[in-house]
């Protein structure tokens, strides 16, 4: 089916959803950070390193700097004996020069002295007053790690697009950069809609309910480090009006939870529609979280999250947050995968639509994933429990026990990237 759906009333398959979101989900904008600020964050230009690193031949070894063939003879029956000129630290190069029959005294970090060609361990050597008795031979550049080693100046050190893991970052600031530009993580708002729903901490009176959708979506937010706020709107367009407006002021993305279904007082879509948004798609072939709804408003994007907590949470994780990273400038899936040997069979119950099923994992006797769906009548509790999810793909009827199958697990990563 193609992503092109009519006024966005019908149902579209999960892939056409995801393409749609992915293509109207737009990078922010960029900025350029010190490079201990953008930890997670995305390159938005490819990073060169300045310089080498090292910047000279070092020692990896505490020992002697000396000349190859002076020593290739050594042996603890025959050692060679050198005259101690001077000694090398880390940070302070020995001055003079490795002359015939001479050793530096050397730690290991220090640059190489001019002249000498190897470093010999410290352990086959014995220094007396002045001199060295060196008791094994050292070929050239042995124990020598070479300038540029690390990171050659002039070299693509971070892609453009690349996630900056703290690794990343430390072999940005090894290759001279301070300064990275990266992509700006957008903001987000979460509405939640509904007489029913109270902030945690008020006090609830009969029928009522805690904000738990809008909590689990800003831990997941706050997990990939997006900032985002909540606020609640009763069941009165003017109410939901007014909340929305408040948050298009502040929020490069709008997420609200409940309200957007199909009787009297699920009314948030109407209320978009009076804003001038666009609608792109109204509800989705995926179980759980098929009432999702997505649009633009004045190009900001707005996703409108089913109520039910479960499907509160699929709709989120599978199709709201791809595009929040999107936005962020990442690349790929939000939740990272894993192989997995399916404990028993499960039967999908709509051939046509992208089915999820909650599973918890487990290392099996050859230390490889197994997968067990997981149910639970709390559905507050399955989402707490659940470790993995299983994806059955339109068209596939059925997964076999036995069967090896890609799980989603339910840990953040930018590609994770993060």
């Amino acid at each position: 089916m193609s992503p092109e759906i009519d006024e966005g009333k019908e149902y579209i398959g999960y892939r056409d959803a995801l393409a749609l979101v992915l293509a109207n989900a737009l990078p922010v904008g960029v900025e350029t950070l010190g490079v201990d600020s953008c930890v997670g964050m995305v390159a938005a230009e490819d990073v060169v390193a300045l310089v080498n690193t090292p910047t000279h031949n070092m020692s990896l070894k505490d020992g002697f700097a000396v000349r190859s063939e002076d020593v290739a003879l050594a042996s603890p029956d025959q050692p060679v004996r050198l005259r101690v000129i001077g000694s090398g630290f880390a940070g302070h190069r020995y001055e003079g020069t490795v002359t015939p029959g001479t050793a530096v005294r050397i730690l290991s970090g220090s640059p190489l002295p001019q002249g000498a060609d190897s470093i010999i361990s410290g352990e086959f050597c014995d220094e007396v007053a002045t001199e060295v008795y060196v008791k094994a031979d050292a070929g050239k550049e042995r124990n020598i790690f070479p300038a540029g080693g690390d990171v050659k100046a002039g070299t693509v050190i971070a892609e453009k697009g690349q996630a900056l893991l703290p690794a990343r970052l430390g072999l940005i600031a090894a290759g001279g950069v301070d300064r990275v530009k990266v992509y700006k993580r957008p903001d987000a708002a979460l509405l939640g809609i509904g007489d029913e729903v109270v902030a945690p901490g008020q006090k609830l009176s009969d029928g009522q309910l805690y904000a738990s959708n809008l909590v689990n979506v800003s831990a997941w937010l706050s997990a990939f480090g997006i900032s985002n706020h909540m606020a609640l709107a009763g069941d009165s367009g003017e109410a939901i009006q007014q909340e929305l407006l408040r948050c298009f002021s502040r929020a490069d993305v709008i997420m609200t939870s409940g309200g957007a279904w199909g009787s009297e007082r699920d009314l948030v879509v109407g209320v978009l529609d009076e804003l001038g948004w666009r609608i792109l798609f109204h509800h989705v072939r995926i179980g759980p979280g098929k009432g999702i709804v997505f649009g633009l408003w004045q190009n900001k994007p707005v996703f409108c999250l089913p109520g039910g907590p479960p499907s509160n949470q699929m709709a989120f994780l599978q199709l709201a947050l791809p595009g929040v990273l999107k936005m962020a400038g990442h690349i790929g899936t939000a939740l990272p995968t894993a192989t997995a040997t399916l404990t028993e069979d499960i039967r999908r119950r709509h051939p046509a639509w992208t089915e999820f099923r909650s599973g918890k994992l487990a290392r099996n006797s050859d230390g490889d994933y197994a997968v067990t769906p997981y149910s639970e009548t709390s559905r507050l509790k399955s989402m707490a429990e659940t470790t993995c999810f299983i994806c059955l793909p339109e068209g596939i009827e059925s997964l076999k026990k036995g069967q090896r199958v890609t799980v989603q697990m339910v840990v953040p990563c930018n590609n994770l990237s993060f």
